[in-house]
């Protein structure tokens, strides 16, 4: 089982700037509550967490140039980015999880990337740069009708988001 921080090195994928120095604050974000993660057996939920969070950080550091986000700011941006509790084909789910989607490609694309809209999972929707490869791995979904994992409703990034909102708890305003 891969420590959190080797999980960290490999998101950064080699990058030695800003999203290098994310996914290492995402790591220690986590790591008193992860040191390791868990090899999954359905649904990689660790996984999708760092990456997610990793994502919101670069995001946040750059909107606020460079500060170092704490767990108080990562849990209010996922309360603020939650799906409500309805069923998972209702309108609301859909605007949120566009919401999601919007409001962090927005964040990565004003931190430098160059973002696409979500789609339809493919080997052609692949980007040398890391923090896209995260995104399409976290925005796109496998196919309009099949489910991520047969289980989950929609992208894995608002899987991400709900565990992070389990991890960093509710925002302290």
């Amino acid at each position: 089982m891969p420590t959190i921080w080797a999980y960290a090195e490999q998101l950064a994928a080699g990058d030695t700037g800003r999203w290098h120095d994310a996914t290492r604050r995402a790591a220690i974000l986590l790591a008193p509550t992860r040191p390791v993660l868990e090899l999954p057996h359905r649904m990689p939920v660790h996984h999708v967490l760092v990456q997610t969070t990793a994502l919101i950080v670069l995001g946040l550091a750059a909107r606020r140039h460079d500060h170092v986000v704490t767990s108080a700011e990562l849990a209010a941006w996922a309360a603020d980015h939650a799906v409500p509790c309805v069923p998972p084909t209702s309108p609301e789910v859909t605007i949120a999880v566009r919401r999601q989607q919007s409001d962090l490609a927005a964040l990565l694309r004003a931190a430098g990337h160059q973002v696409p809209d979500p789609g339809v999972r493919s080997l052609h929707r692949h980007s040398p740069d890391p923090v896209v490869r995260q995104w399409h791995d976290l925005a796109d979904i496998d196919d309009e009708t099949v489910t991520a994992y047969g289980v989950f409703p929609g992208p894995l990034l608002t899987l991400g988001i709900a565990a992070m909102a389990d991890t960093f708890g509710p925002a302290i305003v």
